[in-house]
């Protein structure tokens, strides 16, 4: 693929040039412009936009003003680019005829004639380009009139379905025909990525006001589980199996004779019906010329019958803005699969608080006891099945599988066995050296399973065998009564035996068979069968795949007594490399970013010249957040909430009283973080117990969140706070769960969050030691600790940031502990709540300050 670089800058456009939506704040200004020099200069930018302050749409928005001018540029300084060699050339070519350096003159020519050429094939490849986007919205215009698929064309679009389409289908190997670089243009496309697709949603959502909206060709990108509109898969409900099945039926055969039966009643072990080509096409057409979220391009693909998962792949490369989780961005084998290249693209990273945290568990692995057990059973099966037919090289590939299995078992088997059942860490190749398959080629291994199509097959003749009809306990299932008539006859014959006698043998042969299957006719109809559990091979294939990495980046934790084998990444630097040298230009961006120290140093060590950092203040008026730091309880006690303290009756007590006390005086809803759902249940079985629950529940009510989903939980508290003449709610939440990030306590949902603790990670876990103790050898002594304390610092920052959503919101901060009046912890926390903290000891009127000045806020609101 070909893309041109012009020579010319581009100038920062004024701010109402960006096509925002609203009237924009002085930080969505300065955001957009700094934004829009970032991707013009080619750098990696770090920005900092407090939650509330539109910084999703503001990206979109400055990165699509940037697209559309450096699309613009290209056109017109290649063309003029052209004019002006050709003219160069023309010169070149009148002054040989006079100069007597013939050579020379020579030269110069061949090489503006090179250049020529090289700036004309790019500029039919372009014209080509612009020649397909008219196709689309063709196509696009198409697609609208048609709607719906009507019944009566069910059975001319199966004929779509020509087993010879799509025989490169199977994407996971990434082996099917690629179209060749050099005979594409490769326009410069805006990969945007966040944690959720709700998230992604949005954006679509704002994108439509923006006049971005009405050209832009923009695509949702998502997994099966969200796109994939065949009901014999999505009744699979988890997402290996709905690969698994989704490949098997995109190479099977077409059926010759296909039936009138509805699409959406297809046999599973037909070919898709959703995959013919023109409804996929013109799914794609559609999707390019009219933004749609990741819902509405699943819910356009049930409507007109074509597949939206393949349709969104296949529109990628068309596609401007790219809109796409953090999965599929920062995984290098996900962007295969998906045939995303970022190569001179932009990469946004929205939401990116934890990017660091989220790329280690992105390229972690882990598997158990049970799947290695099920892994080794399938293989062992595949392998017996189909050994006669087997090349000698391959048989040697699939015994050096089931050889490693065993081994992975036998590990840990003698680690359960042993005197010491604790966990331990070792490196990759201390596992292989004790597993004695050191001396396997691993990276051979896995290049023969995706070439091969391995864990497809092997899954297949799985489920296959899982189908079959199972013998009953007294009677030999047909085959083998017949496989039984045949030694027989052979038998018989060899004997010379007179033809009464072998006729007689085959009719009682025959009569058990006809016994056989009255019996289980007549037997009740069998239970539904149990959903299969996802394949253990890709899981496997994805474990060893860690092996072959950097020893040093990584540890593999051993974990005897769960029997679980986990590869836990500690270096992200390597598995983000890739994103830095290809792109363009890089942006990360969150609500709470700082302290940054560790993302610079882990991410960008290489980029340093690169680097751009821009903090931004809240667009809320300075009076509109009234930040505490609770140093005393309201009987005067020392606040600490450590683990060892947190407990107890005294901290308790004091927790008690000040949730009662401010629940009196703040209005609305009260969110209150707690460290952990072990505290919370202390927490709450204490205010039962003392009656200050019944207290505070005659003013608000009570709400508390569980482990698992929230909605409903949310739902609840929304509407007892909006019940007229209600006195609003209470919520006891847990940092890190459901509630503390992405979610928006708006207005009166969040008129106090209340911070329990420092919510320190548990200091003995395995793996955060191990963390720790990387850091201190990579970064020098004491980086593992900056480490640990920023994890701490980050998810607080995450607690408070759910309040003050918009211009006119509100809202006090109360963080309840002593340690939060430490220097250090202060410089960490939002510069716009840390520049306006109240702190709160006994020396400045202690809790009593507190809730008369929490009062005199509110009143004034």
């Amino acid at each position: 693929m070909a893309q041109y670089t012009p020579n010319q800058r581009l100038d920062t456009p004024a701010a109402h040039e960006f096509g925002f939506p609203y009237s924009p704040y002085e930080i969505q200004e300065q955001l957009m412009q700094e934004l829009f020099q970032v991707l013009e200069r080619g750098q990696v930018g770090i920005f900092e936009s407090p939650t509330g302050t539109g910084k999703s749409l503001t990206l979109t928005c400055g990165a699509l003003t940037w697209l559309a001018r450096h699309e613009e540029l290209v056109r017109t300084e290649m063309l003029a680019r052209i004019r002006g060699v050709e003219q160069e050339l023309a010169e070149l070519e009148e002054e040989s005829e006079k100069t007597s350096d013939w050579l020379e003159s020579q030269g110069k020519s061949r090489a503006q004639r090179a250049e020529l050429l090289r700036l004309q094939h790019l500029q039919a490849l372009l014209d080509k380009q612009e020649q397909q986007l008219e196709q689309i919205r063709k196509g696009a215009k198409k697609h609208k009139r048609q709607g719906k698929v009507h019944p009566g064309k069910l059975e001319e679009l199966e004929k779509d379905l020509d087993p010879e389409s799509d025989s490169d289908s199977e994407h996971e190997t990434a082996d099917g025909p690629q179209e060749a670089a050099e005979d594409r243009y490769r326009p410069v496309q805006i990969f945007f990525c966040s944690r959720t697709h709700s998230q992604l949603a949005q954006i679509v959502t704002e994108l439509r006001k923006t006049p971005h909206g009405q050209s832009v060709r923009c695509i949702s990108l998502g997994s099966r589980q969200q796109l994939c509109g065949n009901p014999a898969v999505r009744k699979l409900k988890h997402v290996g199996l709905m690969n698994e099945r989704c490949l098997d039926m995109a190479t099977k055969k077409a059926r010759p004779n296909p039936s009138k039966k509805s699409r959406l009643t297809a046999e599973t072990n037909s070919r898709c019906p959703f995959k013919a080509a023109s409804l996929v096409e013109s799914l794609r057409d559609l999707a390019l010329t009219e933004p749609l979220d990741i819902e509405e391009l699943a819910n356009e693909g049930t409507a007109c019958g074509g597949c939206s998962y393949y349709a969104s792949r296949s529109a990628v490369e068309h596609a401007q803005l790219i809109l796409l989780p953090y999965q599929l961005l920062l995984q290098k084998s996900a962007r295969t699969q998906l045939g995303i290249s970022l190569k001179g693209s932009i990469v946004i990273v929205d939401e990116a608080h934890n990017l660091l945290d989220s790329v280690a568990q992105l390229h972690g692995s882990e598997i158990n006891r049970q799947q290695l057990e099920r892994a080794k059973v399938q293989i062992s099966g595949y392998k017996e099945h189909f050994q006669k037919r087997f090349a000698t090289k391959n048989l040697l590939k699939i015994n050096q599988i089931i050889f490693i299995v065993r081994r992975l078992l036998k590990i840990l088997d003698q680690r359960m066995e042993s005197q010491s059942n604790g966990s331990s860490m070792m490196r990759t190749y201390e596992l292989t050296a004790e597993g004695d398959f050191f001396n396997i080629d691993l990276c051979d291994l896995l290049d023969f399973c995706a070439r091969t199509r391995f864990a497809r097959k092997v899954q297949g003749h799985a489920d296959r065998m899982e189908r079959e009809p199972r013998p009953s306990e007294n009677q030999p299932p047909v085959s083998t009564a017949r496989s039984l008539i045949l030694q027989r006859l052979a038998s018989e014959q060899k004997l010379k035996e007179k033809p009464k006698s072998v006729k007689r043998k085959v009719e009682d042969i025959n009569k058990e068979d006809k016994a056989g299957e009255l019996q289980e006719q007549q037997k009740p109809p069998k239970k539904p069968v149990h959903e299969v559990a996802p394949s253990p091979i890709r899981p496997l294939l994805a474990f060893l795949e860690t092996l072959t990495s950097n020893a040093e980046d990584g540890r593999i934790l051993l974990d005897p007594v769960g029997g679980t084998l986990k590869y836990i990444l500690l270096d992200p630097a390597e598995q983000f490399a890739d994103i830095v040298a290809e792109a363009r230009a890089i942006v990360i961006a969150g609500g709470t970013m700082q302290p940054t120290q560790e993302l610079k140093e882990q991410l960008f060590t290489g980029c340093q010249d690169r680097l751009v950092e821009r903090f931004y203040n809240h667009v809320v008026a300075d009076d509109a957040v009234l930040p505490f730091v609770i140093c005393n309880g309201p009987s005067g006690a020392p606040l600490s909430f450590k683990f060892a303290h947190r407990a107890s009756a005294e901290m308790l007590r004091e927790l008690s009283m000040l949730l009662r006390n401010l629940c009196q005086v703040v209005p609305g809803g009260v969110v209150c973080f707690l460290p952990s759902y072990e505290y919370l249940d202390k927490v709450y079985k204490y205010l039962e117990q003392t009656g200050t629950l019944e207290n505070i529940s005659c003013r608000k009510s009570v709400f508390r969140e569980v482990s698992g989903s929230a909605e409903q939980l949310l739902d609840n508290y929304a509407l007892a706070i909006k019940r007229p003449a209600s006195g609003g709610a209470l919520l006891l939440s847990v940092v890190g769960g459901k509630l503390s990030e992405g979610l928006n306590f708006a207005d009166d949902l969040g008129r106090a969050v209340l911070v329990v603790g420092l919510p320190y990670s548990n200091s003995q876990s395995p793996e955060l030691r191990q963390r720790m103790l990387h850091l201190d050898e990579k970064l020098g002594p004491g980086a593992g600790n900056e480490y640990y304390e920023n994890l701490c610092v980050k998810a607080v920052n995450q607690c408070i940031g759910r309040a003050v959503r918009h211009i006119k919101d509100y809202a006090c901060v109360y963080l309840l502990d002593k340690r939060f009046a430490d220097p250090k912890i202060r410089g960490k926390l939002p510069k716009w709540i840390s520049r306006h903290i109240v702190e709160s000891n006994a020396a400045n009127g202690g809790f009593g300050a507190v809730q008369a000045r929490t009062a005199r806020f509110f009143k004034g609101r």
